[in-house]
């Protein structure tokens, strides 16, 4: 999971540390988020896009089993 999920600094679970991103790759970013602040972050970023999504459109297309 640290892998497939991404903080808005655009960075993996994996690159948060409890001082914040590492970057692995490139070195710190800056984001002071540790795994679980990431994690809340992209979960709270992901109910937003969510209820936008859900608020706007057609939403004629009904789903049937």
């Amino acid at each position: 999971m640290k892998y497939l999920v991404f903080c808005a600094c655009g960075h993996t679970l994996e690159d948060h540390v409890p001082g914040g991103c590492t970057d692995s790759a490139n070195g710190p970013c800056g984001c002071p988020r540790d795994q679980l602040g990431a994690l809340e972050a992209a979960v709270d970023r992901a109910k937003t896009e969510g209820a936008i999504y859900r608020s706007s459109g057609d939403h004629s297309e009904t789903i049937s089993a």
